[in-house]
């Protein structure tokens, strides 16, 4: 399994931090969510493509994702030609950089905008980007998040889009959330996933508080027994969301705690005996 660092759990770190350490601690790559510590747009990827190039492909080191912010479920026809617009621009980057898959979100839904029609706008848009993704060599995935935490709601989705550049990327926390097991998720949408968000938290009255790998409720090791059964030997993003929690321990620690746990995991999946 390849296991990467999504740059959200570092705000404070620098393109080279986050190379440097990533490479240091284990980690095959990055999902780029965060480039020194903003928040991933257009204009500021096209402006360090030399800097990523160099820190990241040149020097072995995957960027398995671009993280994006792009929304989908809007009523509104223009916004939503805008949006296909700006996805095809966030493809063609992703295909000069050689980076795989595009990360959306569907998004939450306007009010008085049902979800009924909310699925099928996103639908109808990454249907119709496709042929762009499929000419570029890069898929588009759709996270289970906000109203399309549900496993079942993003298959909704995939249904009518036959294109196999369109799939989801599964978050681990949302669907559990939702109520939905490992085993659930993988049958409704397994054939579709392009890559896994993981993370662990446990329920606080009708919160969920975020917590170190192992010590909340998330069934991340069934997930990844289950992913191992299925053959998904795809990238697996280590998704820590300091950048929206600053109260949350410091990425130099828990990045290292996550990665060690998660090959101990892969250790007793393969049958291996436990490093002492």
């Amino acid at each position: 399994m390849k296991f990467t660092l999504n740059t959200l759990g570092a705000p404070s770190w620098t393109l080279e931090d986050t190379a440097r350490n990533a490479r240091a601690y284990g980690y095959v790559g990055v999902d780029l969510r965060l480039l020194d510590g903003e928040v991933i747009s257009l204009d500021s990827v096209r402006a360090n493509r030399d800097r990523l190039r160099t820190l990241f492909q040149d020097a072995g080191l995957a960027i398995a994702v671009l993280a994006t912010s792009v929304r989908l479920a809007s009523p509104d026809q223009q916004q939503r030609r805008d949006t296909a617009d700006e996805i095809a621009e966030w493809i063609d980057l992703a295909a000069e950089l050689g980076i795989p898959v595009v990360r959306v979100f569907g998004g939450m839904r306007p009010e008085g905008f049902d979800l009924d029609a909310a699925i099928q706008v996103v639908a109808d848009t990454l249907a119709h980007i496709a042929p762009r993704a499929e000419s570029a060599g890069v898929a588009v995935g759709v996270e289970t998040h906000d109203d399309f935490s549900s496993a079942a709601t993003v298959r909704r989705v995939l249904e009518p889009v036959a294109s196999r550049a369109v799939g989801a990327v599964w978050d681990m926390l949302h669907t559990a959330r939702m109520g939905e097991t490992p085993s659930d998720v993988l049958g409704l949408i397994g054939d579709r996933v392009l890559n896994v968000h993981l993370k662990d938290a446990r329920r606080n009255g009708d919160a969920w508080e975020l917590l170190p790998l192992g010590q909340g409720e998330i069934p991340v090791r069934d997930g990844l027994r289950l992913l191992k059964q299925r053959g998904y030997d795809d990238f697996i993003s280590v998704e820590w969301e300091k950048k929206w929690h600053p109260e949350l321990a410091e990425p130099e620690v828990a990045f290292p705690q996550h990665l060690a746990l998660l090959q101990t995991y892969v250790r007793e999946l393969e049958g291996q005996p436990a490093r002492t």
